[in-house]
C-alpha cells in the first residue's frame, strides 16, 4: 500500500562532526555553529543531505 512513513527526527548532535574545530575562544563562531545545528534539526533536515 501507500503507507507514509513518519519522518525521522534528528537531534542537533546528529549534525555535529567528529572533526576538531579550532576557532578563537571569543569569536562567537561556536554559538553560530550550535545555532545552525539546532535549526537543522528543528526544520527536519537530513544529515546526509547537508554540508
Amino acid at each position: 500500500m501507500n503507507d507514509i512513513a513518519p519522518l525521522e527526527q534528528f537531534s542537533p548532535a546528529d549534525f555535529a562532526s567528529d572533526q576538531e574545530v579550532r576557532w578563537c575562544p571569543g569569536c562567537g563562531d561556536y554559538s553560530i555553529l550550535k545555532a545552525v545545528q539546532r535549526t537543522l534539526s528543528q526544520i527536519g533536515a537530513r544529515p546526509e543531505s547537508t554540508v
